[in-house]
C-alpha cells in the first residue's frame, strides 16, 4: 500500500504532537524538564530518587510514568502539574516541524477531520496551537489530561481509542502519524494504521520493526499525497 493510497480511505487523521507537529523542547530541554520533576521527587523521598527512577533517561514522560508505578497519588499529581506547566512552558519556545502547517490545511481542504492525539500536556498543545494560529485546522485534541492516570498513556491505546470515539471514527477509516515506537505500537494496538515520521537517523528502522505501515522522512510527503487523494465531503 502507498501513502496515497492508505489516505485516500481515510476520513480522519490523529496526529502525534511532539514530532509531527512541534519540537516542544527546542528552546526549554527535556533535559531541563527531567531535572525539574526529579526535584519535586526528591522533595518528596528526603533528596533521594527511588531506584526505579533514579535510572532513568532525561525523558520527562518516563519519568511520570514511573512515578505513576509507585501508586503514591499525591507525588504523581506533583509530578504531573510540574510537567505540565514545563511543557506550556517549554510550548512558548517549541519549533515548528516544517510542513506540518501546511499537513493541517491540505487535510482541511480536503475534507479530513484531524485530531491531536498526545502524551503531552492538554493545556501546552492548545497554547501552541493558539500561538501559531492553528487551532483552527484542529477538530479536537486528546491529550495528558489533569488526573489522568499516566499509565494509561501511550504506548497504551487509550488516547487514541478516545480520539476515535471523539470524531466518531473508524480504526480502518482512520491514520496515525507518529515519530516514536510508542506511537506505533499504541496505534497497532487500537488496530489504527500507522504512518511512521523518522525525523531523526534511525528511526526508519526502529518505525519499521515496530510495524508501521508506511514510514516517512518528511512531513511534506503527506501533503503531496493528501493533495493526490479524493475530496471528501465535510461532516
Amino acid at each position: 500500500m502507498t501513502l496515497t493510497d492508505l489516505l485516500a480511505r481515510t476520513r480522519c487523521l490523529l496526529i502525534d504532537f511532539d514530532g509531527p507537529i512541534c519540537s516542544v523542547f527546542a528552546g526549554h530541554p527535556a533535559t531541563t524538564v527531567a531535572d525539574e520533576l526529579r526535584m519535586v521527587i526528591r522533595r518528596r523521598f528526603g533528596g533521594e530518587l527511588p531506584p526505579a527512577i533514579a535510572g532513568l533517561d532525561a525523558d520527562p514522560l518516563q519519568i511520570l510514568i514511573a512515578v505513576a508505578r509507585l501508586d503514591d497519588e499525591r507525588l504523581t499529581r506533583e509530578v504531573a502539574d510540574a510537567g505540565r506547566d514545563a511543557e506550556v512552558t517549554a510550548a512558548e519556545t517549541a519549533a515548528p516541524t516544517a510542513g506540518a502547517d501546511e499537513v493541517l490545511r491540505a487535510a482541511r481542504d480536503k475534507g479530513r477531520q484531524v485530531a491531536i492525539v498526545s502524551n503531552n500536556a492538554n493545556a501546552a498543545i492548545r497554547a501552541y496551537l493558539h500561538n501559531h494560529d492553528l487551532a483552527r485546522y484542529i477538530d479536537g485534541i486528546v491529550a495528558r489530561y489533569d488526573g489522568m492516570d499516566p499509565r494509561l498513556l501511550k504506548p497504551h491505546p487509550f488516547l487514541l481509542e478516545r480520539g476515535l470515539a471523539g470524531m466518531n471514527a473508524t480504526p480502518m477509516t482512520t491514520a496515525f502519524i507518529g515519530d516514536s515506537v510508542t506511537d506505533i505500537e499504541a496505534g497497532r494496538a487500537a488496530g489504527i494504521p500507522t504512518i511512521g515520521y523518522a525525523n531523526k537517523p534511525g528511526k526508519r528502522q526502529r518505525l519499521t520493526n515496530a510495524g508501521a505501515d508506511i514510514v516517512i522522512d518528511s512531513m511534506h510527503e503527506l501533503t503531496e499525497a493528501l493533495h493526490k487523494t479524493e475530496t471528501r465531503p465535510a461532516r
